[in-house]
């Protein structure tokens, strides 16, 4: 089984696609809250897998805020 933890959702999808797995996802709610939305876009990491019968894996996964530089530093 490969290590997608820590990964991206997109980046972890297509390694497993590529390797032939089928899997499916679950959304955890995260605890974790940003004051500013300003500058931010909402990325889906994976934080847990799990393997299932079938050849199949379940990736739970948590949406996060990644601050963007702006091309000035504002």
């Amino acid at each position: 089984m490969p290590d997608v933890l820590a990964m991206p959702l997109s980046e972890a999808e297509k390694l497993l696609q590529a390797d032939g797995w089928d899997y499916q996802v679950v959304r955890i709610s995260s605890g974790y809250r940003h004051e500013s939305k300003e500058n931010c876009r909402m990325e889906e990491y994976v934080v847990r897998q799990q393997l299932l019968a079938d050849h199949k894996i379940r990736l739970s996964t948590i949406m996060k805020r990644r601050k963007e530089v702006l091309l000035h530093g504002f």
